[in-house]
């Protein structure tokens, strides 16, 4: 007779275990899938102007630096079109742009891709840890009567 519960115990234990496995990776797809749907990767044009702010950071950055009338100099002499728009942008433009150029100075185009990836992980072994925990304790509520 203990035999059959053993068995029992064990059926259990396995289609927890596997639940835990398999709602783990589905709810991980989800939220990395709505993830994706609310943030797209960066346009061809986006990628291009921080390609830009990558290659051209220390000029960019002191260019940022700047008091407004060594920037409107610095502007003239410059060919890049980037920084005639830089000087014709409003103040809430230019605090996105700042922000834009210190963020893609260790920029590749891959990365949003990489970030998906790793997203992905994390939300995966996060959920499979709840569910072995979860599993965890089941298995001591049976095994323990006095804790029922």
């Amino acid at each position: 007779m203990e035999e059959k519960t053993e068995e029992i115990g064990d059926t259990v234990d396995r289609w927890i275990g596997k639940t835990s496995l398999w709602g783990s990776l589905l709810l991980a797809l989800l939220v990395t899938g709505w993830y994706f749907q609310n943030t797209p990767p960066d346009t061809l044009e986006v990628q291009k102007m921080r390609l830009y702010f990558k290659e051209n950071s220390g000029t960019l950055i002191t260019f940022i630096k700047m008091g407004f009338e060594e920037k409107e100099n610095f502007a003239a002499q410059q060919k890049h079109p980037f920084y005639n728009s830089y000087m014709k942008a409003s103040e809430v433009e230019k605090s996105e742009i700042n922000a834009l150029i210190h963020v893609s100075t260790d920029y590749t185009t891959n990365q949003y891709w990489f970030n998906l990836i790793f997203l992905w992980m994390i939300f995966f072994a996060t959920f499979w840890f709840l569910g072995l925990i979860v599993q965890g304790v089941i298995n001591l509520m049976r095994s323990n009567p006095i804790a029922k």
